[in-house]
């Protein structure tokens, strides 16, 4: 169930993939916006095909996100839920911010263990 399958660098992130989770650690000072969003919906249509999916951002760094990403986010029903995973109370604070803008399930904790239950809930 949560056995990492592939691990990919790219310019921005770091991602694991899972049987349906793709977990994204976002690198430091970056300001994640609509052209991160289309580069990550382009690689997980890539892995994941039309299969439905969880994305977890695992908040390790200092990073912006652009609470407008939120608004086109959806353009197929694959993605199915949102998780935030940080151990900074003020990275959840404003993950729990930008949780209004999002239109699939989004939920807040504190370490991996607990992300993974929850989205393997929903997949």
């Amino acid at each position: 169930m949560t056995n990492l399958t592939k691990k990919l660098e790219v310019s921005f992130t770091t991602l694991e993939f899972f049987e349906s989770v793709v977990i994204s650690t976002v690198k430091e000072d970056i300001l994640f916006d609509e052209n991160h969003v289309e580069e990550l919906r382009s690689i997980c249509k890539n892995h994941f095909g039309d299969k439905k999916f969880i994305y977890i951002a695992n908040r390790v760094y200092n990073y912006n996100v652009n609470p407008v990403i939120y608004i086109n986010l959806i353009q197929s029903n694959a993605l199915q839920g949102i998780a935030v995973i940080s151990e900074d109370l003020e990275k959840l604070k404003t993950a729990n911010f930008e949780k209004q803008f999002s239109p699939v399930p989004f939920e807040l904790f504190q370490n991996k263990k607990e992300a993974l239950v929850w989205a393997y809930g929903f997949v």
